[in-house]
């Protein structure tokens, strides 16, 4: 296997928008399903193994993996987008059902549904004639009588709905007030177009089997429904430490189907089950680094945090210069910590043999670099991993070149690969 060509093969989110399936839910932290499907390739999988997925996102990999019928598993932390990824892995839909759902007698846009109960987010994203069309959508799914799947199906349309007619791009990965949306078509127009796409891509696919299977799960936890052992490949992409937060970037979505309804409802429901990402997912004045230096996590890898102390230490005074003042080198240890516990996992599930493929960023964090997938690399050296090697994809963060306090150091996109 000539592994080196990933890099040169992988290509970018961007392919997902135009490929059917996966562009029933446009992730802007995702990754291109090329590199799922050439890692598939060049392992030469069959029916007979099994791809594990960390951090199952918007569903690339275990999508990618059901077209070419390989099996594959994953975890995905938030309720939203493990409703998202189980659409898009359901494809023996009844169209006569989501046909009858499309034909059902609907209120008249004059009446029908109080201001009450729109969410105050969403009052300011959307005209006022397509928020009731989009809340009567979301009302009658959950009075209409539909089976589980094209219910399912539905959400997802209602929910990509949500993204083409809001008035300012709502994730990109937050929302753009800056920015508006060019659009004439009325959501209820929008959404009827975006099911009659999806079945259209449903009727063109060669199989309609389902061989993957998703888990709302925490992938820093055992999973007791993934046997020990069982899956020869992992293919992921983990958070980037920058400060991204994931438990933000949907919540339009999220409070419009009522999972969240406030900042903490996102933190509560949300954050407490994703990796350390961002500064807003802990407490800055409940960090203690002595007591923190009691987890396992720094007893299995002292030397590892004992090497990365003197950027702590810069990023910690850098941060008592800058008006945010955000906490990362906190950040950072948290970070490190919790991929251990995703590594530990992930380990556990591949055979003997296995091998994960990360894609990953490296980190600049107030301008002190962090060789974030280099660190990933030893800290599963640590975990009782044989040996990694990475494989640089692409240079990143030049787009931010103009901002007035960007650090000017070149960082890179990269496969971690594990063995």
């Amino acid at each position: 296997m000539v592994e080196g060509n990933l890099n040169k093969n992988i290509g970018t989110a961007k392919d997902n928008q135009i490929s059917p399936i996966h562009d029933w839910y446009r992730f802007t932290a995702g990754f291109s399903y090329k590199l799922v499907d050439q890692i598939i390739d060049d392992n030469f999988l069959t029916k007979e193994d099994v791809i594990y997925e960390s951090f199952a996102g918007c569903g690339t990999t275990l999508v990618s993996a059901q077209k070419k019928g390989i099996p594959a598993i994953g975890n995905e932390a938030q309720e939203l987008l493990y409703d998202v990824i189980n659409a898009k892995l359901n494809w023996s839909i009844d169209k006569t059902e989501i046909h009858n759902f499309l034909n059902r007698k609907v209120l008249d846009c004059t009446g029908g549904l109080s201001d009450t109960q729109y969410h105050d987010l969403l009052k300011s994203l959307y005209k006022d004639h397509d928020l009731f069309s989009l809340y009567q959508i979301r009302n009658d799914l959950n009075e209409f009588e539909i089976s589980e799947e094209a219910g399912s199906f539905l959400r997802l349309a209602l929910t990509q709905t949500l993204h083409k007619c809001s008035i300012h791009p709502i994730a990109v990965p937050y929302i753009s007030r800056s920015r508006t949306l060019a659009n004439n078509l009325p959501a209820s127009q929008i959404f009827k177009a975006t099911v009659e796409k999806m079945l259209e891509d449903l009727d063109n696919l060669v199989t309609k089997e389902r061989t993957s299977q998703i888990y709302c799960h925490d992938s820093r936890k055992r999973n007791e429904s993934i046997s020990s052992d069982s899956c020869k490949i992992c293919i992921t992409s983990p958070p980037y430490l920058n400060n991204l937060d994931y438990g933000e970037v949907s919540k339009v979505c999220s409070h419009f189907f009522e999972i969240t309804n406030s900042f903490s409802d996102i933190t509560e429901k949300v954050r407490k089950n994703l990796v350390t990402g961002a500064t807003t997912h802990y407490n800055d004045s409940k960090f203690d680094m002595d007591n923190w230096k009691k987890n396992e996590f720094y007893q299995n890898n002292k030397l590892i945090v004992d090497q990365l102390n003197p950027q702590i230490d810069l990023i910690r005074e850098e941060s008592k210069k800058r008006k945010g003042k955000k906490s990362f080198h906190i950040l950072a240890l948290y970070y490190f910590e919790d991929m251990y516990n995703v590594l530990v996992e992930m380990k556990r599930v591949l055979n003997p043999n296995g091998k994960a493929y990360l894609v990953l960023g490296d980190s600049a964090p107030y301008g002190i670099f962090i060789d974030t997938t280099k660190i990933l690399g030893e800290i599963a050296l640590n975990v009782g991993f044989k040996k990694y090697r990475i494989l640089k994809i692409r240079e990143r963060g030049t787009k931010w070149k103009t901002l007035r306090f960007r650090h000017s150091l070149k960082l890179s996109e990269n496969i971690l690969i594990l063995e």
